[in-house]
């Protein structure tokens, strides 16, 4: 065989695996097969988003869909928490009441942990299951806790974790202006926060290398890793 042809098959695997990373974002709300899926705790960062079609059966007039249409995103993936690595660049797809997930928060900055189920090739973030990531000091991203409700997401146990915040900087990065925690905060996730000035204040927050050694050690993960299931969509 030419050598030109061998160089050629042993950089095959590689180009390949450039291109699914870098492949654009699917044409339809991935069909992933919940049997034979993968879960993948993964640190990202936004890149971009955008809308997919509507499911089908919300175009029946004897259906009422009360949620906007499924959405598309680009993400950097920055570190895999758990299960097979990710490439450096991911498209995957989500849902929400609410639209397209905020690109950025001025408060928490772009990075989140994000859950995915997967079948390889194509990404889905479970509904709602991902949150704003902070640094400390010494640049350690920490899961930030807005509420004092176990995080459903994550595997039972995992909320345990947290520890108050104490290091200023990781402080300063996760306060919130006093009005967005009146609107958004105050009246269910009160006790989660303190209020100092103009700002609230997180009590606690997961360190993300604790977090990453505990799901080492773990051998009952479920499958999913989810505390407590919700929909699929």
């Amino acid at each position: 065989m030419p050598r030109t042809s061998l160089l050629q098959l042993a950089l095959a695997p590689l180009l390949l695996a450039a291109g699914l990373a870098h492949a654009g974002p699917p044409a339809a709300y991935p069909d992933i097969d919940e049997a034979t899926a993968t879960y993948r705790l993964a640190v990202v960062e936004l890149e971009a988003q955008g809308e997919l079609p509507q499911f089908p059966q919300c175009t029946s007039p004897d259906v009422l869909c009360m949620d906007p249409p499924p959405t598309w995103f680009r993400a950097r993936v920055l570190d895999t928490l758990h299960g097979p690595s990710l490439p450096p660049r991911i498209h995957g797809a989500t849902t929400s009441h609410y639209g397209p997930m905020p690109m950025a928060s001025p408060q928490y900055g772009k990075p989140r942990l994000m859950l995915l189920r997967s079948d390889g090739d194509r990404h889905v973030m479970m509904r709602y299951a991902n949150g704003f990531l902070a640094e400390d000091r010494a640049g350690f991203p920490h899961l930030v806790l807005v509420d004092a409700q176990p995080i459903w997401w994550l595997p039972c146990g995992a909320t345990d974790l947290k520890e108050p915040i104490h290091d200023a900087g990781l402080a300063r990065a996760s306060r919130i202006p006093m009005e967005h925690y009146q609107q958004r905060f105050a009246n269910e996730h009160g006790t989660a926060y303190v209020l100092r000035g103009r700002h609230a204040y997180p009590r606690h927050a997961i360190p993300m290398a604790k977090l990453a050694a505990w799901l080492a050690r773990r051998q009952d993960l479920p499958a999913n890793l989810q505390c407590r299931p919700q929909a699929t969509r």
